[in-house]
């Protein structure tokens, strides 16, 4: 199964090489509307040369066939949905019938592509463009290749799995960002139309508070809740669990079998190994590139609250998938934090340590997570 994954690896790399090119034009080619043009012309031009650039990656994820645990469901979705006017598919909704139960953003989509394949590549679009408008504004601050690596190692495999809970990944990734730029409007609206494709989203609200803020004091409190809601989480999370429960948004989380909280937790540390060789590096070399600048200490925030997500796996194994959350920080964050360090061999050393890394993550993924699943890779043709 090792070997299937290379066929994996093997289309990171070459993406990975085609977003250094696409950077290399990105800085250097001055195309009017491109990068110094009109605001939204500009952007849907930058949006539509980068995904050509990652063609590879996308038609990978629209050609496939069968891969991914849940292909045939969403297959369902859409022929149930494809031809259902709003009306039909809200009612279908709030009575909870199965292939109804997504949100809007996602019914739309059903109704938009006119057959599950163009639906599958219209989501493969979706998810690098909202990736390239959320690393666009660091072009001279990070590099886009290892940007991109991070992104497709810990979320292109389940990408192919869970595809309303990637696309919302993808605007909360954009909602970071504009959290690190003081945009709080606008990180509220990304925030709301990630919600659109799963509401688990709403969450991430939480995540405004980590923001940095012109008082001192305020900073230094707001660092003594974050770590001490992280050490005492164990002990609270009953209450949020209840409290949650009974906000009817979230209530068929509580009430389907399968979503249903342990009473009990079960001890285990194993879910530490998602986050410690990601954060300590860090932690032990670079602690001056992490708090010099407010964009990455809140980054670095937003990173250490899959600590509290993590332990919610405990409960049931279902909700570390809203680890993600704040695992997706690192998209942003670790490239951000390592162009900062100036010896050029500590620099060099970490790219290699976390390509390493993620190397290693990606396989584990995709043979022990994912089940292998995704694995061996079956594309339409070859059925």
């Amino acid at each position: 199964m090792i070997l299937y994954v290379f066929v994996y690896l093997a289309v990171f790399a070459i993406s990975t090489f085609m977003a250094y090119i696409f950077q290399k034009m990105h800085r250097n080619v001055r195309i009017r509307g491109f990068s110094v043009g009109g605001k939204y012309a500009g952007g849907i031009l930058y949006c539509t040369f980068g995904c050509i650039f990652l063609l590879p990656i996308i038609a990978m994820f629209g050609l496939r066939y069968g891969i991914g645990t849940d292909y045939f469901n969403y297959e369902n979705i859409y022929n149930a949905l494809h031809s259902v006017n709003f009306v039909q598919y809200w009612k279908g909704l709030t009575l909870g019938r199965t292939y109804f139960y997504v949100e809007p953003g996602y019914y739309l989509l059903n109704r938009v592509f006119p057959n599950y394949r163009y639906l599958l590549w219209g989501i493969g679009i979706l998810i690098f463009a909202l990736f390239w408008l959320s690393v666009k504004n660091f072009k001279n601050r990070i590099k886009y290749g290892f940007a991109l690596f991070i992104f497709l190692c810990i979320q292109y495999i389940f990408s192919q799995n869970v595809m309303r809970y990637s696309i919302a990944l993808g605007f909360i990734l954009l909602a970071y960002e504009a959290l690190t730029e003081e945009k709080n409007v606008k990180f509220f609206i990304l925030v709301l139309l990630a919600a659109l494709f799963h509401k688990t989203s709403l969450c991430c609200i939480a995540m405004f508070f980590l923001k940095e803020y012109k008082n001192k004091e305020v900073n230094r409190l707001r660092n003594i809740l974050l770590f001490g809601c992280i050490l005492l989480f164990p002990f609270i999370s009953n209450f949020l669990f209840h409290f949650v429960g009974n906000l009817s948004i979230f209530q068929r989380y509580f009430s389907t079998t399968q979503y249903y909280k342990a009473e009990i937790i079960n001890i285990g540390w194993k879910w530490l190994l998602h986050i410690a060789p990601v954060i300590l590096p860090l932690i032990l070399f670079c602690r001056k590139e992490i708090f010099d600048k407010g964009d990455t200490s809140v980054l670095f925030r937003i990173c250490i609250m899959e600590i509290p997500f993590r332990m919610l796996g405990l409960y049931n194994t279902w909700y570390t998938r809203l680890a993600r959350y704040p695992q997706i920080a690192q998209v942003i964050f670790i490239p951000l934090v390592i162009e900062k360090i100036e010896n050029r061999k500590k620099r060099r050393l970490l790219y290699l340590y976390y390509f390493i890394w993620y190397t290693i993550y990606s396989v584990y993924y995709a043979i022990v997570n994912d089940q292998c699943d995704s694995l061996p890779y079956v594309w339409i043709f070859s059925r």
